[in-house]
């Protein structure tokens, strides 16, 4: 399936630069990034995934190899110059991190910010009570349209969306194993996020031989946001360019 996909910037012989967001957001989260980065002649393709912004959401049973098909069927229509650096949010990390270990031909680097390790049962749990109750009593009173960007956008995202994602990645385990990757993999995450837990994170980053992390201070899951101007320093530093507050 196709997903929806901006394109901003211009090819100039620099990498491609693909953004994913995480669940129940858009591909609108990374504008600052995807200007910054067009800036500095990089071509950046960010998409919306099943359900979320304006991909439509067709109701089916949808796992990280539906999503990760995709996101690879999608780029490929769009023209993207592989390989490619992923850069992606939460849900995004986990289908940046599995394109790198199954097509490693075409990634060129991983910014993986807020990298679930392993969602914990009464994570999982709480998501299910909120979606089978305050969810849609929410949005049922519109309440959620005067909310800020973020809460907004998640709830005008399909409860179908939602509840796929947590059937399916609710058993997802990171930490079991080493991820041998072959590309170069940078990690960044929020000091106090409940989603992805810094300790997950410091482990990963452990066994991923190579790999770097940012630990965002005083942030939690959506650290990019508060961050906007160190966290775009980041993404540059990682691709070789000079950090604007340099």
């Amino acid at each position: 399936m196709k997903l929806s996909v901006k394109i901003v910037g211009e090819a100039t012989g620099k990498v491609d630069v693909v953004l994913i967001h995480g669940t129940g957001s858009s591909y609108e989260m990374w504008n600052h990034q995807a200007d910054m980065l067009a800036q500095r002649g990089f071509r950046c393709f960010l998409l919306n995934l099943r359900g979320h912004g304006d991909t439509h959401e067709p109701g089916e049973p949808t796992d990280l190899a539906v999503h990760v098909n995709d996101v690879l069927e999608t780029l490929e229509h769009a023209g993207i110059q592989f390989p490619a650096v992923f850069l992606g949010h939460s849900l995004g990390s986990i289908i940046s991190l599995n394109i790198a270990q199954t097509r490693p031909e075409l990634t060129h680097t991983l910014l993986l910010a807020a990298l679930p390790g392993k969602v914990y049962a009464p994570v999982a749990a709480a998501f299910k009570l909120f979606l089978n109750g305050p969810f849609e009593a929410i949005r049922g009173r519109k309440f959620h349209e005067k909310m800020a960007w973020r809460e907004r956008t998640l709830f005008n995202t399909p409860i179908h969306s939602l509840s796929q994602i947590v059937e399916n990645f609710h058993n997802m385990d990171l930490l079991a194993e080493a991820v041998a990757l072959e590309c170069p993999v940078h990690l960044s995450a929020g000091r106090f996020d409940p989603v992805a837990p810094i300790d997950q994170i410091i482990k990963m980053h452990k066994t991923m031989p190579g790999s770097s992390l940012k630990i965002f201070d005083l942030a939690g899951h959506n650290f990019m946001d508060y961050n906007t101007h160190s966290f775009n320093d980041w993404i540059l530093e990682k691709l070789g360019e000079k950090p604007s507050s340099k």
